[in-house]
């Protein structure tokens, strides 16, 4: 979640007014960006999902502060940042504004009639995406060392980038692996990046702040928002989808290191869970895994218990619209209400209005209590 103060998660829930500004950054000759105006956002609308590479992605109207003002389009251009603000003023009439992106145009239209500027936004990953591997890849340094798992995923976004990147390692993240001997990536940047992630059952990601993360989906399951309906309640609308056709019980994941190789069958082994591998649910294990970078059992282990968590989330999810709440992010875990019950669950994506309205989000059930073991 976002961080904010008391206050402004206050008034999310009463009577407030919302607005959006962003800060206008381009770049200078010292390898960073600088501020050079703020504007409001007219309208437009921001999509957060954490099942994506490049997790934020959306269209801005700027609109000029009044006629005195520079053009817009000479101020924002393909090589511009933008650091997007929301702001919530209380009944006090004290207006807090949060960060909520750092985004990367990709594209700057004029519009004549309005006088705004659209602007086609997606965060800083996408230099990654962008920006292919020219030669096979191996994670070694300059000198012919072995990388790290955390360093090689460092190295290969740096590459990407004019300014210097500032990092976020979550204390949960092995920061010691080294990829196995011989591995060697081509083609596409993203796919190592994430290929190396798996390894070490983490993702890669920019944060709202624009700093780069490298981290794991919280293991703490308390809730840090309520959507819930009724009175005193946020949600507007919602549909609620029950479905094992993408919901397994066990994950078969196959590894290979440099003098051992096997496979672990990872099951659902908790007799209170709905997914129970011997129980009424049925024994329904997904496709066999692969992920090049594991090469212990150990590490096999880990990132097939990541991948179980997520497919069995999918009993019950959920798609709902709610008053806005700009900070909620993936992988956050809220309290909905579903077919008369409370649930927990995890946020997948985000569709957030940025000039007004409602805000759409897509959730999966966190099944409370997990025991995994080994099958057979």
């Amino acid at each position: 979640m976002i961080p904010a103060s008391k206050t402004f998660k206050d008034a999310l829930l009463t009577s407030h007014r919302a607005e959006t500004r962003v800060h206008v950054m381009q770049p200078t000759t010292s390898n960073t960006f600088e501020q050079v105006a703020t504007v409001a956002v007219s309208q437009g609308s921001l999509t957060v999902d954490g099942r994506r590479n490049i997790w934020r992605q959306g269209s801005l109207t700027l609109a000029p502060a009044d006629v005195y003002s520079p053009p817009l389009v000479d101020l924002v251009g393909e090589d511009t940042r933008l650091i997007v603000e929301r702001g919530i003023t209380a009944p006090n009439l004290v207006t807090e504004w949060a960060t909520i992106a750092t985004l990367q145009v990709m594209s700057v239209k004029q519009s004549l009639n309005t006088g705004g500027l659209v602007v086609e936004v997606s965060d800083p990953m996408v230099n990654v995406r962008d920006y292919p591997l020219i030669l096979p890849w191996s994670p070694l340094d300059d000198e012919g060392n072995k990388l790290t798992t955390v360093d090689a995923i460092k190295h290969l976004v740096a590459e990407c980038l004019w300014d210097a990147p500032v990092w976020i390692v979550d204390d949960t993240v092995d920061t010691a692996q080294i990829p196995p001997e011989g591995t060697v990536f081509q083609g596409a940047r993203m796919n190592a990046v994430n290929e190396l992630a798996k390894g070490i059952g983490a993702f890669v990601t920019v944060t709202p702040d624009g700093k780069w993360r490298i981290g794991k989906a919280p293991a703490d399951s308390t809730p840090v928002a309520e959507f819930v309906t009724g009175p005193g309640g946020v949600v507007i609308s919602e549909d609620v989808t029950r479905s094992r056709s993408e919901q397994y019980n066990a994950v078969p994941l196959r590894w290979e290191g440099p003098e051992s190789s096997g496979l672990v069958f990872l099951v659902d082994d908790d007799p209170d869970s709905p997914t129970y591998w011997d129980g009424p649910f049925g024994k329904r294990p997904s496709s066999e895994q692969r992920v090049d970078t594991v090469t212990t059992q150990a590490e096999a282990m880990d990132a097939a218990r990541t991948l179980l968590d997520e497919l069995r989330g999918y009993t019950a999810s959920v798609n709902f619209k709610s008053v806005h709440n700009p900070l909620i992010e993936p992988f956050d875990r809220i309290t909905v209400d579903v077919l008369g019950s409370r649930e927990t669950h995890v946020v997948d994506s985000i569709s957030l209005p940025l000039a007004g309205g409602e805000m759409s989000c897509e959730t999966r059930k966190l099944v409370e209590g997990a025991s995994y073991a080994l099958h057979g």
